[in-house]
């Protein structure tokens, strides 16, 4: 039984018509259809894990920004667009009337899940974009949906790979974790960005670690060379991602143009890097990290090519061929 779920004893059983209750990722009962056949999704990586777990054809509305990520965006032109996470379209949600709508946490506080409650549609969180509710989120939606088999599987190609990573890095004491400067462009996580729990993952360190503030905490360039990573590792949007590096080198060829950070000993040592956000924090991080942990420590991964197993992942998982490139 999935960990993030609740059924009563005779719930194998039920029909498909029937309900059932689950417990959500911010602890809540929610009674819901079983399984649910008709969903909107408020988050584009849940729109990523409904691919994941062959459920596309369930989703009628997702999140304004869905359309535009890549290598998922277009599998979704039939559905509604259902608006923002924090600010969704209402009318479009009645009208599409779902057995269930999957979003943020946040939607608990801004009135989101009391609106819908109201419209008598359950709301359930579910964030899948946070390493320590991970295996929970993607077992829950795996649950709602019927799809609790492609949730296994799926698990077993991500822990594979965080397993890999743990197996490398387990030697690396505190003192030798590298300096990294983690950043979308002129801010980076601060001591309170939840970022520590990837870090120590792939035996590294923020370089704003102690810096009050969550994940925009604005920083000068004199401030970063002060800090002196030893590696950098810019992220992008998703919808920047493109079949050709360009994006990507554009971005890394900034750094050696900066009159300040052109001093600092991760551009000197040619390790600055980008990523696109999805290999970040989205459904994919496990591949995302091990990039971090070969850019952090190559002498430990040098057998191991990332792009592998993201192409592995689009294949298996998104039953498309890799053409973006993702990161450099």
């Amino acid at each position: 039984m999935a960990a993030a779920t609740v059924l009563c004893a005779s719930c194998a059983a039920q029909a498909a018509s029937e309900n059932i209750t689950i417990i959500d990722s911010a602890g809540r009962e929610v009674e819901i259809p079983y399984p649910a056949n008709k969903v909107v999704l408020l988050t584009a990586d849940n729109c990523e894990l409904a691919v994941v777990l062959d459920a596309r054809d369930k989703v009628v509305g997702v999140e304004k920004s869905a359309p535009g990520y890549a290598e998922i965006g277009e599998m979704f032109g039939k559905a509604a667009n259902a608006g923002g996470s924090q600010e969704p379209d209402f009318e479009k949600i009645a009208d599409l009337n779902p057995d269930v709508v999957l979003g943020y946490k946040s939607s608990l506080e801004n009135g989101v899940a009391d609106e819908l409650k109201g419209m008598g549609i359950p709301f359930v969180v579910c964030e899948c974009n946070r390493i320590q509710t991970f295996e929970k989120d993607v077992e829950l939606m795996g649950r709602i949906l019927g799809k609790e088999d492609n949730a296994k599987e799926f698990l077993a190609f991500h822990n594979s790979i965080m397993d890999l990573i743990a197996e490398r890095t387990r030697s690396i004491s505190s003192d030798q974790r590298t300096s990294l400067y983690l950043t979308g462009g002129g801010t980076t996580f601060g001591k309170d960005g939840g970022i520590e729990p990837y870090l120590s993952a792939v035996g590294a360190k923020s370089i704003g670690s102690e810096l009050p503030g969550e994940s925009s905490v604005t920083v000068d360039p004199e401030w970063v060379l002060d800090q002196d990573p030893q590696v950098i590792v810019h992220w992008i949007t998703s919808s920047k991602i493109k079949p050709t590096p360009e994006p990507l080198i554009e971005v890394k060829e900034s750094y050696s143009n900066d009159p300040v950070l052109n001093m600092t000993t991760a551009v000197k040592d040619g390790r600055v890097h980008v990523i696109g956000w999805c290999l970040f924090k989205g459904l994919r991080f496990s591949i995302g990290l091990l990039y971090w942990a070969k850019w952090c420590h190559p002498e430990l991964f040098q057998d191991i090519d990332p792009e592998e197993y993201n192409r592995e992942y689009v294949k298996k998982f998104l039953g498309i061929d890799l053409e973006n490139v993702w990161a450099q």
